[in-house]
């Protein structure tokens, strides 16, 4: 009886962020039918040529419509989203060993530059000084 009172709780938060105080981000995004298709195919496919009119056709969703629920719901525009996304499975793929030449392939970059070039926007710093970094934080002191 407690899991189906979970459920029906979650399942209302989903419903109804606004009452619940959630803030914008994925959990808001997956509770719209329509930017959750977005979302998933994304998550599912992030190395794909992944154009705003893409998404909104994934979303059945006009480009306009798109963008602005998108960035109401999420809290970012969708191109901001997909490329927090790339930039960590890039942070898991660089943690496993991978090259960001593979990775760069993988994630849908024209060239390990590029993908260079995201991951400093949103990291704030290149890959191989965040790669250092995180290897130096996770050495047993």
């Amino acid at each position: 009886m407690f899991e189906v009172i979970v459920i029906q709780l979650l399942r209302w938060l989903l419903d109804h962020p606004q009452y619940a105080g959630i803030r914008p981000g994925l959990v808001n995004g997956m509770s719209d039918a329509r930017l959750a298709r977005a979302l998933v195919a994304m998550h599912d496919t992030p190395g794909d040529a992944w154009t705003l009119e893409r998404m909104a056709e994934q979303a059945g969703m006009s480009r306009t419509a798109f963008a602005n629920t998108f960035r109401d719901l999420v809290g970012q525009t969708p191109a901001d989203y997909l490329t927090g996304w790339r930039v960590a499975l890039a942070q898991n793929g660089l943690r496993d060993g991978r090259s960001i030449k593979v990775l760069a392939e993988e994630l849908g970059y024209a060239n390990p530059s590029a993908l260079s070039r995201a991951f400093a926007g949103k990291v704030g710093m290149s890959p191989r000084e965040w790669l250092g970094k995180a290897f130096q934080e996770s050495a047993p002191a």
